[in-house]
């Protein structure tokens, strides 16, 4: 009403209408607003499968929304020359944390570091197809993540087992965890989603 002349408030037809006409033009620019965030693949929700079709990324509904995303965006990313900037870029965006990206020219061979708090990232598949397709044919590339194996712990004191007086006696001890690697990548895993091959670390 305040875009309106000054008399036009005291009109009761005229305020009824506005009334009436001001929730419709609210959805329409909700709708617009909604629109327009479909743009932009760090914001799109429905909107993600069209990114997906036109990147030729396949249907990826069984993933969560953030990693959709994060595909979608180092899809984009990945569109030039293949550099070592190009590459922690795209690792980056689909894992969501840093990641060392380190050159072995002798052996053909470049391998990505990452610290991924132990466990094996969600999108450790989508970074494994990634890079299947914008690394070089001739070099050999891998992905190592630092992870924890758990393991069980049974203590078993008796004659064959402890020869000290009395025994120390501890029916269960708490999981243990050995430091081990994740390493994905044309030496480790050549299936999808990847499978994680443990490597002691030293």
């Amino acid at each position: 009403m305040s875009y309106l002349p000054e008399n036009f408030p005291d009109s009761k037809e005229t305020v009824t209408f506005q009334e009436a006409l001001q929730p419709e033009v609210g959805l329409m620019w909700r709708a617009r607003d909604e629109l327009l965030e479909q743009l932009n693949p760090y914001k799109a929700a429905w909107g993600l499968w069209y990114w997906e079709d036109a990147l030729g990324l396949g249907p990826c509904e069984v993933f969560d929304l953030d990693t959709r995303r994060r595909q979608i965006a180092a899809k984009l990313q990945g569109r030039a020359a293949t550099t070592p900037a190009v590459i922690r870029a795209v690792a980056e965006t689909i894992l969501g944390f840093p990641v060392e990206v380190i050159e072995h020219f002798s052996e053909y061979r470049v391998e990505l570091r990452a610290d991924s708090g132990g466990v094996l990232p969600a999108g450790a598949p989508q970074l494994k197809a990634r890079l299947g397709e914008i690394m070089p044919a001739h070099l050999d590339w891998q992905v190592v993540l630092p992870t924890w194996l758990p393991i069980p712990i049974l203590t078993a004191p008796g004659p064959r087992v402890s020869r000290a007086a009395p025994p120390q006696y501890r029916a269960r001890l708490g999981p243990g965890r050995i430091p081990a690697a994740c390493a994905l990548g044309t030496r480790y895993s050549r299936a999808a989603p990847p499978m994680a091959a443990y490597t002691p670390l030293g």
